[in-house]
């Protein structure tokens, strides 16, 4: 007797989590289909979030692209109410995969082969090489230590992790207005700002977070 697999129910549970994580067998849906960059999120390696697939939240240890959120929301951008997606017919294979009262067949395949802005952006394209140089300058991982430092009283750190920050929103004012990208589509090219892809950021650019060390006796 075969084995019944199991079928969605279409109900809206998954979706209303957030949009899947793209993979290299999702590449033709981002060429050609309804994937296009204004509809993706980046999310950067060393930028912490939650795993709804292995539970609990931390630093990314890589790149990686999924379908982006609701504005000011956690569903995914083609849920529809009550209970329908968009793109049913063709959505992502995280989505085809997962059934969430099962979902062992997500869990074992969603961590591999994940698409990140080198594999969707041809070679060649200014785009690529600008959002590598963004990556480069506004790198998460080494600004999570300088918030750190910050929070311990360095105010030279303080003064980076404010540099940083301002060169970020520049990239941001630069592409819309240089090469015309429409700002929905910013998500994908250079990830969330830097104060929502690392919280810390606000707290160490808060009036009260830079303490003078207390001097010892």
């Amino acid at each position: 007797m075969h084995a019944t697999m199991p079928v969605c129910r279409r109900c809206g549970r998954c979706c209303r989590q957030g949009g899947p994580s793209l993979c290299r067998d999702d590449l033709p849906l981002v060429a050609s289909g309804p994937l296009g960059p204004h509809r993706l999120l980046t999310l950067r390696r060393g930028e912490c979030v939650t795993d709804n697939v292995a539970g609990g939240v931390a630093p990314l240890a890589a790149e990686l692209v999924k379908v982006r959120p609701v504005p000011g929301g956690r569903a995914c951008v083609f849920f529809r109410a009550p209970d329908a997606c968009a793109v049913h017919a063709d959505r992502p294979r995280q989505c085809r995969l997962l059934y969430c009262a099962a979902p062992e067949a997500v869990r074992a395949t969603y961590a591999r082969d994940r698409l990140t802005r080198r594999d969707i952006l041809a070679p060649d394209d200014p785009l690529a090489a600008l959002c590598a140089q963004h990556e480069a300058e506004t790198d998460l991982t080494r600004l999570a230590g300088l918030c750190r430092r910050t929070l311990a009283g360095d105010g030279a750190a303080r003064e980076e992790v404010a540099r940083l920050v301002r060169l970020d929103a520049a990239y941001r004012e630069l592409l819309p207005a240089r090469a015309g990208l429409p700002p929905e589509a910013l998500p994908f090219y250079l990830g969330r700002p830097l104060a929502q892809a690392l919280p810390a950021c606000r707290a160490a650019l808060a009036p009260a977070a830079l303490y003078k060390p207390r001097s010892s006796a």
